[in-house]
Formats: C-alpha cells, structure tokens, sequence
C-alpha cells in the first residue's frame, strides 16, 4: 500500500570566494613568518649613510657638501625599482659608485688646499717637517686620548722661537704611511738645531729614545700635568733633573719616524693627552 518513499538529495554547498582562497594557500612555516625585510634594512641603512656624510660634509667643506649631494642625486635618478633582489643589489651598488666617486674627487681637492693655521703661524714658511706616533682610524679617538682642548692653571710659553705649524692635534693623513691616524701632539717645523726650552718649570721624568718618538723628554709639571717633547736632535737634560723655563733641553732634530725636522709637543693631565693649541696660544 504504501510506496517506499525517496530520500531528497540537496546539491552541495559550495564555500565562498574567501574560504576557497584560503583552503587553496598554504600555511606559512615558522621560517616564512619570521623572514626579514632585507630591502626596508637597506633603505634605512642607505637613509643613515646619507644623512652622516651630510653631516659630515656640510660641516667639513660646503664644496664638499655640494658635491655629494649631486652625486647621491645621480643614483637616486637612475630609475631603479625595488621590486627584487636582483634590483636591490644594482640599486645598492650604484649609489655606492657614485658616492665614491664623489668623496675621492672632494679628497682630492681637499689634499690641494693649503690649511690656513700654517700660513697664519708660519714665519718659517719653507719648513714641512711633520710626523707621527699612533695610528688609529677614524672616528674612533684611540684610548688615552681627548678631542678637548686644555688649559693647566698655570701659563705655558712656546717651546720654540721661531717655527712652523706642520700638524695640528688630531685627526690627520700621516705624512710618512699616508693613512688617516689620530695626532697625538702639534708639530713645530724648525731649522735643525733650534734650542728647545721648557713650556714651564718641572722635573725631567723621561729621558729617552724611541723608534717613532726619536730622542725625547718629559716634564712632570704640578697639577698632574706633563709635557712631552719629541724628535730632538741632542737632549741636553736628564732624568730626575730640575729645569725651568730658561733650560735648554735639546735642539730640533728629525730622529724617529718624521719627515723632516720638527718638534712634536704633546700636552698630558692625568696621563691622558689634550689638544694644546690653546694652552700654548696657538688658536
């Protein structure tokens, strides 16, 4: 009597557009979730590289200053997108070359330029003798050392009558290797023989010969300051001896690692040494 009934079949429902997108996409792994953007680490790299050296250049020369800038120019106008790894790198190597090339072309310049301190203090202008002690690369100020001028409470007088500012205290290109290091003292370029004299009364602490220092003295003043006088072509005093301002220590000479004959005069307080410009009223 009664017909066996038949089961309704319902068409399948489909997931959406977005369910289906994800269904299809693989999970990340842990390392894919986790991977740097290396092309925002470069951009920010590149963004602090070029903000130092304008710093730097903008302060240092404004031909400089203006030389960079149109070399940075140039490699952001080369029409390079990021959008790989492949652009990246040629990116990255282009602004590299032009900023190059930019810096060894205002180097060059720079190396042409007379500095001004020797001509102002220079009654002996043909003297270019000049040395150094301690190599060191920029910026980093070697241990033992301080950019700040200073002034011991007592007054210093010139070592020398008569001389030429060579090198001042501070970074520099060393005449003998050639390499940026940092200058511990001021050169005094003078004729070979010069008396030296003491800046200020004291007893002499040292009294020798070294390599790059050639023959030279020490004086222990008051107050924890020593004054240091180098490349001398006789000394004349010796350790433990009392001088004041009218001994005679030595004459100038070119012993050690110079290019020629000098006095290299160091300033130190504390055992630490200071630019002394200053201090001898040289600026």
């Amino acid at each position: 009597m009664w017909e066996k009934s038949q089961e309704i079949q319902y068409p399948p429902i489909l997931p959406q557009a977005g369910e289906m997108k994800a269904a299809l996409t693989p999970p990340l792994t842990p390392r894919e979730k986790q991977r740097p953007n290396y092309i925002l680490r470069v951009q920010i790299f590149l963004c602090l590289l070029a903000a130092a050296a304008v710093l730097v250049m903008s302060r240092a020369a404004p031909e400089a200053y203006r030389q960079c800038g149109e070399a940075f120019r140039a490699a952001m106008e080369s029409g390079v997108e990021l959008n790989g790894q492949e652009q990246l790198i040629k990116f990255t190597s282009e602004v590299v070359g032009h900023l190059q090339s930019g810096v060894l072309e205002v180097m060059a310049q720079l190396e042409q330029t007379p500095g001004s301190s020797q001509a102002e203090s220079s009654p002996v202008p043909e003297l270019t003798g000049a040395g150094g002690q301690l190599a060191a690369f920029w910026p980093f100020v070697p241990e033992g050392n301080s950019t700040r001028s200073y002034r011991p409470p007592f007054a210093l007088k010139l070592p020398l009558e008569e001389f030429c500012v060579t090198s001042d205290y501070g970074w520099r290109k060393h005449p003998v290797t050639g390499k940026s290091d940092f200058h511990t003292g001021v050169d005094l370029a003078a004729v070979e023989g010069t008396l030296i004299r003491p800046a200020a009364g004291g007893v002499v602490q040292k009294s020798e010969y070294s390599a790059s220092y050639g023959n030279n003295v020490v004086i222990l003043h008051s107050d924890g300051v020593t004054t240091r006088y180098c490349h001398m072509q006789y000394v004349f005093v010796r350790q433990g001896e009392t001088v004041d301002e009218s001994t005679i220590l030595g004459t100038v000479g070119q012993t050690g690692m110079v290019t020629g004959p000098h006095l290299h005069f160091e300033l130190l307080c504390n055992g630490v040494r200071y630019d002394p410009d200053k201090a001898l009223g040289l600026s």
